[in-house]
């Protein structure tokens, strides 16, 4: 009888104990109130010696105690524990039941950037592989009926265990309680989809979700904000710094500068100036309103409107162009130019192209280098039959320059206006006509192609409204008329001397 354990059990207000007496040691299993622990106290007497980890664990599983047996923690307590001394310690520990997951809504596409900064996925080690950290876009991009994400529903979670292998309930998730702003709506069989109804971006505000056409930054655009990319109108209301590019489809307006840059919007742009550096670049479906542009590269579809000064760009535009200072560079515009001033008293080259759509004078050049290689050949060519082959392909780009060149797009303006003053080294091209200014030339005045003498027609300044080809025709018709005038009075004169002489032959000798 002294070998054999004698247990005890008793209810305590923080869980049962469960009492077991050996020669040499007594131990004390003691669990929490929800049996969710069990700890063991293990007294040695002085003359007694430690039971074994097995003893233990046979008397832990007479209690009932058989879930989460720590090992770790019985030799621990052993370990701890010597004659004359005891020892307590953790020796089982239930599994918690695992409250379920709330529902939540999952998107179904992800961010422009994904990540702070993306590595580029070349075979580089790390040290050479370079990261972007202009591409830190968070926000969601959406098109018209695109699914934005769905509701998933709360999961009932895991339910747990006692140390004494007693269940613990689990507490379910909670339901997502989610409103729908404008421009969502709700689809499949629970509405659990939510579908984009226009272009924008999505907002999440609370638990609301919108979709936005606005992307307002208060404040500049750099590593902060990255580059911007979004399906509708931005504002920003600082600077754009060097590096960065800005993607609007709805329109775009910077209240303050612009550096070495690409600024794309199918709609109008707005800002106050850009230093472009020759780097930077600006894509532009609608008008373009500035102050002034420098060394920039621009395609605009509308008027491109710059009040100060454009200098050493190259614009493209498929209406009109509208500044005052202009010179330096390229500017092709189908609508007509009108600035204060072309060119610099320094002589900058400046070329000005207008009347014209710039992917038809792209075609020109191709075909007029095509056309200047072509003859090059013919004039290395001696045998015949290669030469009528060269000399009918000659005939075929000759009739494909006439129709490009005599090509009129609807909006076509083939006229300048110049308010004050034409600076030396301005070259101007309308139609056929090319004119190189080797001095100066005051303003007002409106240039046309003069298309009965060639070159250039000097005319006085009118709007960009009245077209080309009205001014040459009422010019035109100016000139005939005033010729047929002089011809009839011509006419009348001879006619009175005719008369004149016929009454003197009639008068009888006196």
């Amino acid at each position: 009888m002294d070998n054999q354990s004698t247990p005890k059990a008793e209810a305590k207000q923080d869980g049962q104990r469960f009492y077991h007496a050996q020669t040499g040691w007594q131990l004390i299993l003691s669990l929490s109130a929800d049996e969710m622990e069990c700890l063991a106290h293990l007294d040695i007497k002085p003359e007694g010696s430690l039971p074994g980890i097995d003893e233990i664990k046979g008397l832990l599983a007479g209690d009932g105690i058989c879930v989460g047996i720590e090992n770790a923690g019985l030799e621990r307590l052993l370990s701890e524990a010597r004659p004359g001394k005891s020892a307590t310690g953790l020796v089982a520990r239930g599994l918690p039941a695992q409250t379920g997951d709330n529902g939540q809504l999952v998107y179904s596409i992800e961010t422009e950037a994904g990540s702070t900064a993306n590595t580029t996925t070349t075979d580089q080690d790390s040290a050479e592989q370079q990261i972007d950290f202009r591409n830190v876009q968070q926000f969601i991009n959406v098109e018209p009926d695109q699914e934005i994400g769905r509701i998933s529903p709360p999961t009932s979670g895991t339910p747990g265990r006692t140390v004494r292998n007693k269940p613990v309930p689990a507490e379910p998730g909670k339901s997502l309680q989610l409103k729908l702003g404008q421009n969502v709506r709700a689809g499949g069989e629970n509405g659990e989809q939510l579908f984009a109804e226009l272009h924008g971006r999505v907002k999440l505000e609370g638990d609301t979700i919108q979709v936005v056409e606005e992307y307002v930054v208060d404040g500049d655009v750099d590593f902060s904000i990255g580059n911007i990319r979004f399906n509708g109108f931005v504002e920003i209301r600082g600077d754009v710094l060097d590096g960065f590019q800005v993607s609007a489809s709805k329109g775009l307006k910077i209240t303050g500068n612009v550096g070495a840059c690409r600024l794309i919007s199918h709609g109008s742009i707005e800002f106050c100036g850009m230093d472009a550096q020759g780097k930077g670049s600006i894509l532009c479906g609608g008008n373009l309103h500035a102050q002034f542009i420098h060394d920039c590269s621009v395609e605009c579809w509308g008027t491109l409107q710059v009040a100060v000064e454009l200098r050493n760009c190259t614009i493209h535009s498929r209406s009109a162009i509208i500044t005052g200072q202009l010179a330096g560079g390229e500017y092709v515009a189908l609508s007509g130019i009108e600035a204060k001033r072309l060119g610099a008293p320094s002589a900058i080259k400046t070329h000005l192209h207008s009347g014209i759509d710039y992917h038809d004078l792209d075609r020109m050049q191709v075909l007029l280098k095509q056309l200047e290689e072509l003859q090059e050949k013919i004039g290395r060519t001696k045998e015949l039959t290669a030469l009528n082959q060269l000399g009918t392909e000659k005939q075929r780009l000759m009739a494909a320059i006439v129709e490009v060149r005599n090509r009129r797009p609807a909006g076509s303006n083939a006229k300048i206006n110049v308010k004050d003053r034409i600076h030396e080294g301005v070259t101007i091209c309308l139609g056929s006509a090319v004119e190189e200014f080797s001095h100066a030339e005051e303003g007002p005045v409106s240039l046309i192609e003069n298309s009965s003498e060639g070159g250039l027609r000097r005319l006085s300044l009118s709007s960009l409204d009245v077209a080309a080809h009205e001014l040459e025709q009422a010019w035109l018709t100016r000139q005939e008329q005033e010729q047929e005038q002089e011809r009839q009075q011509q006419e009348a004169a001879a006619q009175e001397q005719q008369t004149e002489g016929d009454q003197t032959e009639e008068q009888p000798e006196g």
